[in-house]
């Protein structure tokens, strides 16, 4: 089982994002994809979905406080993944950086795990390969996250950040291997 311990850290510091971190792990075993989300700070100052309300594939998570993945096997094609703290989510494949996006219909439903407790809010989603790539098939991952803090600024949160501006899809954000 190949495991990663990962930081986010936002796009563009503030006296606000200051106040929050956001660390995590993924990790790969038997075709399943399993990440980990703790956003810990002060959560007075974030908007956050309705805990376990959803459970249905949405778009435009990503409007949302929302946790993302990006899925590369090397080559062009890639999956975006948004899971929400209410329960809902989306997986889309793309052709191309940021070309040709679609629902991947691999997935008829995706069961995420999300509380708030003393360490913060946490969300937990295990994601299955096997549709999607062959069980020993090297994955590049990108993690990154959406954190609306009040009254509705939006901050963009990942691993790095290798653009001028807030990209989630540059392939040099896919900064873990598995």
């Amino acid at each position: 089982m190949a495991t990663e311990a990962f930081e986010l850290v936002p796009f563009e510091p503030s006296e606000q994002t200051a106040k929050l971190s956001i660390k995590g792990k993924a990790s790969r075993k038997r075709g399943v994809l399993s990440i980990q989300y703790r956003l810990a700070g002060d959560l007075s100052r974030v908007v956050i979905p309705t805990m376990g309300k959803g459970g249905r594939r949405q778009d435009k998570l990503w409007e949302k406080t929302c946790f993302e993945c990006f899925l590369s096997s090397g080559s062009a094609e890639y999956w975006e993944c948004n899971f929400s703290p209410s329960g809902d989510w989306n997986v889309f494949a793309l052709t191309g950086y940021r070309q040709g996006l679609k629902e991947e219909a691999a997935f008829s439903r995706l069961p995420i795990e999300a509380w708030r407790g003393f360490e913060g809010l946490q969300l937990q989603v295990k994601l299955p390969l096997t549709d999607l790539v062959e069980a020993d098939q090297p994955l590049r991952l990108g993690v990154s996250a959406v954190v609306v803090l009040k009254p509705g600024e939006e901050t963009f949160w990942a691993i790095a950040h290798p653009a001028a501006e807030a990209d989630f899809h540059h392939p040099d954000s896919f900064a873990i291997a598995l």
